[in-house]
């Protein structure tokens, strides 16, 4: 028999359609070796950094044996800014990332719980080597720590410890045509990003910066937000983007994150921050997925309250339509007040059935449902001469 809780149902058929916070606590697992010495890293151990200083002071330095994982956290915190919170492992070159992600294994589990259910955005990276296997374009590693990646995912948000996981699409063979369509998928807690700064990895740690540093709500590739601090983006197939907008097009509608060139801009911008999964299925973006996240611990936080809670009814049986309209009132003004308020959605209306038979089922059941912020992902202007301005 479980023990009395809050349980949430995440519906994703609905839609049809800065500073860091405690909402965009980032992870990342990534290549690297054991320093030795008293009080540097350690292979398989977690550790928590708030500045590409406190890297250094470990043993992960530039222009040593653990220049990858160096590149990957200063690409971390050319974007969120020192202060910003980063839980990393480093692991064996032998560690795939399917094995980073598998939750039979001691990395995602362990960074996960040494940072007590508070990241959000977990982000995985093997060093690209000699000796792997193409598989769809890419090294077959990506799609098998995919699937295994949404089975962690979903595993910790049955532990109110939601969290989404960013792979790296790493060593693509540079046809789009070979490309797995993850918009066939359905691994809505997982996206991929196939774009870089040069050699045959991408930019894990500069995507999490990104999202460390924004609201919820925010896409990554928000050109208000202003350009990424590159000066070179890459394809993982280690060739420049430039000039070559038809392929990111293709690649980004297969469900891959890229960088593109936004015209009258200069620098690179991330495109649409797509998770492998259909275009129908309401999580599918990486800001979708955070803001149903946070919405869903604020509702769990407020309706545990509530637990083993005693129910007045009405004489009929029914619940009290005074308790419903407290509680409707409690969970709304929590969402509105933490993020209403704050732009991360345009508002929330709960409804709770008063014919629900809480004597025989000991269960109440509410609906939530949050009205999410759009986005201008598309511009269409129409124009053209005129013979007048007038109307």
């Amino acid at each position: 028999m479980s023990l009395p809780k809050v349980k949430i149902i995440i519906n994703n058929d609905q839609l049809g359609q800065s500073a860091q916070t405690a909402d965009s606590i980032c992870g990342l697992i990534v290549t690297g070796v054991t320093v030795a010495g008293a009080g540097n890293v350690t292979i398989g151990n977690a550790y928590k950094l708030t500045s590409l200083k406190d890297a250094e002071a470990i043993g992960i330095v530039a222009a040593g044996s653990n220049d990858y994982p160096h590149k990957q956290i200063k690409d971390f915190y050319s974007e969120a800014l020192t202060g910003a919170t980063l839980w990393i492992m480093l692991v064996a070159s032998t560690v795939t990332m399917e094995d980073m992600v598998d939750k039979d294994l001691a990395f995602g589990p362990t960074l996960l719980d040494a940072a007590q259910g508070t990241i959000r955005y977990l982000g995985v990276s093997r060093k690209s080597a000699a000796g792997i296997t193409v598989a769809n374009g890419v090294d077959e590693d990506v799609d098998a720590a995919a699937v295994k990646a949404q089975v962690l995912a979903e595993l910790y948000v049955s532990k109110y410890q939601n969290m989404q996981v960013l792979v790296d699409v790493k060593d693509f063979n540079g046809t789009e045509a070979d490309l797995k369509d993850y918009k066939t998928a359905s691994l809505n807690r997982v996206s991929g990003i196939i774009c870089g700064t040069g050699g045959k990895n991408a930019a894990v740690g500069l995507f999490l910066g990104r999202k460390a540093a924004t609201p919820v709500q925010r896409a990554a590739g928000r050109v208000r937000d202003g350009a990424l601090p590159i000066t070179t983006a890459d394809l993982t197939d280690d060739t420049a983007i430039d000039g070559k907008e038809a392929v990111l097009g293709n690649i980004s509608t297969k469900g891959y994150i890229v960088m593109y060139v936004v015209p009258g801009k200069s620098g690179y911008f991330f495109g649409k921050s797509h998770t492998f999964t259909e275009e129908d299925d309401d999580l599918n973006r990486v800001e979708k997925v955070a803001v149903i996240d946070k919405a869903s611990l604020i509702a769990a936080s407020v309706f545990s309250d509530n637990i083993l809670e005693e129910i007045p009814l009405e004489e009929t049986g029914k619940i009290s339509p005074a308790i419903i309209g407290n509680w409707k009132a409690d969970i709304e003004r929590a969402i509105n007040l933490q993020m209403t308020a704050n732009g991360e959605i345009s508002g929330v209306k709960a409804t709770i059935d008063p014919d629900q038979d809480i004597l025989g089922t000991s269960e109440l059941t509410v609906t939530l449902q949050v009205l999410p912020v759009g986005y201008s992902e598309t511009i269409t202007i129409d124009l053209g001469f005129t013979t007048s301005l007038t109307d």
